[in-house]
């Protein structure tokens, strides 16, 4: 759902007004012809996540590195069955 990749982007953005305007350029950028609107929306959301994760996991360092690797791992296969 939607609600959730908002919530999961948002602890990245000091503010919704950033986030907002962050989406809004990702999501232009991400777009692709014949793809619907709400589909980037989602896909851009999530890329967000994605990258809050890779930046705490190379802030964790290498003790918790494979942990945090295996737990990216499955959050991209959850991610790619719901698409």
């Amino acid at each position: 759902m939607r609600s959730g990749l908002i919530f999961a982007a948002s602890s990245r953005f000091s503010n919704r007004y950033l986030l907002c305007r962050m989406l809004a350029a990702s999501a232009r950028k991400m777009h692709r012809e014949g793809v619907s609107t709400s589909q980037s929306i989602n896909e851009s959301l999530q890329a967000l996540h994605e990258a809050e994760s890779r930046q705490q996991v190379e802030q964790a360092g290498p003790a918790s590195e494979l942990e945090a690797a295996a737990t990216v791992a499955a959050q991209e296969e959850a991610g790619a069955r719901t698409r």
